[in-house]
């Protein structure tokens, strides 16, 4: 008994001890910060906020490597409020209400690997949401509204291992969707209504061809048309049951066989729950409840060929930009500038290649510039690019020919000058040491003189040297 309770205690104590650590981590607006070594905080949990968030909070620590914010009713997600948070690895936003995802949301984060979006309001997946998302590994959008998926999704993300699209409204899907992510192993599309046409293909080829490490490929069916219903896509373990891979292999083989791009209706009735996206109808391009679900049919010579925008020159108020789009123009492509969710057509491009000038820019700002194309009611982002103009700076200044001769004729003048100096120098010190020298002449032969009138003229040199100081200086 006594055992009992000592242990009861202790895991209360524990409890307590847990709470206060984490309190010592700091609780800011009901938000729990775990703080590591030197007062790091690394992780950041907002789930199931009371009330709940409806955006993501400014007030968490830009150190953060790990943010929970599911459970909420966030509605959106934009730059500005993610692009402080330069460490994070770890986002989870599961469980929300987002319909809206602004292009180059994520491009902040150049080091997130897990990217949880499941459960959420996203009508479509388009590149622009995973802009600049080079690390990306695990990406959940699991139970959306996702009705379509462009086939240049993942250009940027060529590290990603697992996708997971199941549970959405996911129709037809691009033979180059899924093309170059060589690190892929898990692909997960079942409960989606695919509508099995010939269109859809290119995609099932890609599909058996790939190893899927959870194999759920019994749970991919056809949703339409009725002759296809309840087919398996593939039937790998599924003996004598039909599949579409087999049949669309059959039928859409020939060579008069001609791929149309058409609309289909959608399967399922459009709800749209009251929007607070901060752009509009046109402009949204990650779904906002209104886009008609279409066809992805890729032309042939076009799925090598993207469209291309660089800074060929920039200062400090204006810049030029180089585009380049593909040719023929099968679509219609347009350069826009976006900022804090909005959108502006800057120009409409025509040629093949062109230079295009931005001006009355902002030193210190940040502008980003994209190449859209506009087919029937959607738009896509094909590339974007993200230019800062600097203040203008002193340019120290360059030497001239002449500058360099100024110099030169400088230097010399100054080493001429220091020998007239030296040779005054010298000059002024022999005068001196002659002078000298004659005052010490005149000076003996005066003394001569002197001790010949005392002594007489007969006196001998060596008597006269013999002679001491004191003793002429006393006979004097």
């Amino acid at each position: 008994m006594a055992g009992r309770r000592w242990a009861a205690t202790s895991a209360l104590c524990m409890c307590v001890a847990a709470v206060s650590l984490l309190h010592a981590g700091g609780v800011r607006a009901d938000c729990w910060l775990i703080e590591g070594d030197k007062g790091f905080v690394w992780l950041a949990i907002c789930s199931q906020n009371q009330p709940p968030y409806e955006s993501i909070p400014q007030q968490i620590n830009s150190t953060i490597v790990d943010l929970r914010l599911n459970d909420n009713k966030i509605k959106s997600v934009q730059y500005a409020s993610l692009s402080r948070f330069g460490n994070l690895t770890y986002l989870n936003l599961t469980k929300n209400e987002i319909s809206y995802i602004e292009d180059g949301a994520f491009s902040g984060q150049f080091n997130l690997q897990v990217l949880q979006l499941g459960y959420n309001r996203l009508r479509n997946l388009t590149e622009g949401i995973l802009r600049g998302l080079g690390k990306l590994e695990y990406l959940y959008l699991q139970a959306n509204l996702i009705e379509s998926v462009t086939p240049n999704a993942f250009w940027e993300c060529p590290n990603i291992v697992n996708i997971d699209l199941s549970m959405n409204r996911i129709q037809r899907l691009d033979s180059n969707t899924f093309r170059g992510l060589n690190k892929l192993s898990v692909c997960e599309l079942y409960s989606n209504p695919f509508y099995c046409s010939c269109e859809l293909l290119g995609f099932l080829q890609w599909l058996e061809a790939f190893t899927n490490m959870t194999r759920t490929y019994d749970r991919m069916q056809c949703d339409s048309p009725p002759d296809y219903t309840g087919y398996y896509l593939l039937g790998q373990g599924r003996t004598g049951y039909r599949n579409a891979l087999s049949m669309l292999s059959s039928l859409c083989t020939g060579s008069s066989y001609t791929v149309i791009p058409r609309f289909i209706p959608p399967r399922y009735q459009v709800t749209t729950a009251p929007s607070e996206s901060p752009c509009s109808e046109d402009e949204c391009s990650s779904g906002d409840g209104t886009t008609p679900q279409f066809s992805l049919f890729t032309p042939i010579g076009e799925t090598e060929v993207r469209p291309n925008i660089q800074v060929k020159h920039l200062n400090h108020n204006s810049a030029v930009l180089t585009v380049q789009i593909p040719y023929p123009f099968s679509k219609m492509y347009i350069l826009s500038q976006f900022e804090n969710g909005f959108s502006s057509m800057i120009t409409k491009l025509r040629k093949k290649e062109e230079n295009i000038t931005v001006s009355n820019l902002v030193a210190q700002r940040d502008y980003t510039y994209c190449v859209v194309s506009v087919h029937q009611y959607s738009k896509y982002n094909h590339t974007c690019v993200t230019i800062t103009p600097t203040r203008p700076n002193r340019k120290e200044p360059v030497p001239t020919p002449s500058t360099a001769t100024h110099y030169i004729m400088t230097i010399l003048g100054c080493l001429f000058g220091m020998v007239i100096v030296l040779g005054v120098v010298y000059y002024c010190l022999r005068k001196r040491r002659q002078q000298e020298e004659k005052h010490k002449k005149a000076a003996g032969s005066m003394k001569k003189t002197i001790i010949e009138l005392k002594y007489g003229p007969e006196m001998e040199t060596t008597s006269i040297t013999q002679l001491s100081q004191g003793q002429m200086l006393g006979g004097e």
